[in-house]
């Protein structure tokens, strides 16, 4: 390169002394033509061997054409089918009205959609979907979805969702309902099943024998209920002034959840049924001061021998007629439980509280070895919708796990 600017300045000199000295005679022109390659030779000689120039050139690339959105489909009002392939008009349309005998393929619905086994929906439906069997959408639903066996959708669910069997869904915000099982990555509202109710994320009530969540903001309903920051525990305590030990389960959210015990007296524990008890509650949990409080009302029911005798002697001295008298858990009695115990009860501690078990005056479904008041052997009566209730009071200490 510092040849090139040298030979140019040589050349500028050369040619400007030309122009400007008119009279200069050839001397002249050798003497000036002689420094211009005395000052090239210098150059070169103090010059690097070789001179590399690199020219970057960037590229911009050309941009990609975008992939068609789905359920971009050409538009017809109606879209009547018999099975998918034989329809009127022939092919997939985005439609407001998709009737089907059998089933029908569509793209995007916007108002009603319905067929005596399936409809698949290739886009999003707005508006109401119904089928005898399943439904499919590939994108979004928002107003309902209803069949009798299972509903899949892709996306959002923003109203109701409803099926026979199951339902699958990404999002739901609204009800989802199922005769077995619903699955919902994330839910926000209802989500009812016969059987389980699965969600990553849920805010609202899940109802059902198991209810399963790795985070649940409101109530679980169920026989089970594992949510993975909610209440989940077990618990062992004592009553001193009747003996008896009682082993506890619980599961659910601070809101609401659900405990189920059985207790029998320490002395005879494991070893017979006798004085065995089995026991229901629902329960809330909640802060007070220093102390994470338990409160739960349920109710129990004796189970050994004696019960079971008593119970089937009904049975065989009733009338084929007055069946529907005899009440099964006649001689269950309620429970009201008030525990208390340090920090946040996550994990293991201990805890204390008191149990009281009641009935109504004169009934005697509470035993006899329960029939203790605070050591007493009169119980509280207390007057509640024109019924006296006997209150039997207890202090237990425990250890939950």
């Amino acid at each position: 390169m510092k040849r090139v600017f040298l030979i140019a300045a040589a050349l500028c000199a050369t040619f400007g002394s030309a122009w400007a000295q008119d009279s200069t005679t050839g001397t002249d022109e050798d003497f000036v033509l002689q420094q211009a390659m005395d000052k090239h030779s210098a150059a070169t000689a103090g010059a690097s061997p070789g001179t590399v120039v690199t020219i970057e050139i960037t590229r911009t690339p050309e941009s990609q054409p975008d992939a068609p959105d789905r359920g971009d489909y050409p538009y017809s009002p109606i879209v009547l089918s018999f099975v998918p392939g034989i329809s009127f008009p022939f092919g997939l349309f985005e439609t407001s009205v998709s009737a089907a005998a059998i089933g029908a393929i569509t793209g995007s619905v916007d108002g009603l959609q319905g067929a005596g086994v399936f409809n698949i929906a290739d886009g999003d439906i707005r508006g109401l979907q119904g089928a005898g069997v399943f439904n499919i959408v590939a994108g979004s639903v928002r107003g309902a979805q209803g069949s009798g066996v299972f509903n899949i959708v892709g996306k959002d669910v923003r109203g109701a969702q409803g099926a026979g069997v199951f339902n699958i869904a990404e999002r739901v915000n609204g009800l989802q309902a199922a005769g077995v099982f619903n699955i919902a990555d994330t839910m926000h509202g209802v989500q009812a099943a016969g059987v389980l109710n699965i969600a990553d994320k849920a805010t609202g009530t899940m109802i059902a024998l198991v209810n399963v969540a790795e985070e649940l903001d409101g109530v679980a309903i169920g026989l089970v209920n594992i949510i993975g920051n909610g209440i989940n525990d077990v618990s062992l305590d004592y009553q001193f002034d009747t003996g008896m030990a009682y082993a506890t389960w619980r599961s659910g959210t601070p809101v609401l959840y659900t405990s189920f015990s059985a207790g029998q007296p320490a002395a005879k524990a494991l070893s017979t049924t006798e004085g065995l008890t089995v026991g229901a509650a629902l329960g809330h949990r909640f802060r007070f001061l220093f102390l994470t409080a338990d409160i739960e009302l349920g109710s129990e029911t004796p189970v050994d021998p004696a019960s079971f005798d008593r119970l089937v002697a009904d049975f065989e001295s009733c009338e084929a007629g007055d069946m529907g008298a005899i009440d099964p858990w006649d001689h269950s009695f309620g429970t009201l439980r008030a525990s208390f115990g340090f920090g946040r009860r996550r994990g293991f501690g201990p805890y204390f509280g008191i149990k009281a078990d009641f009935a109504p005056t004169g009934s005697e479904a509470v035993p006899t070895s329960l029939r203790s008041a605070f050591g007493g052997s009169v119980p509280y009566t207390l007057r509640v919708f024109d019924t006296n209730l006997d209150i039997w009071p207890k202090w237990f200490l425990g250890i939950k796990f």
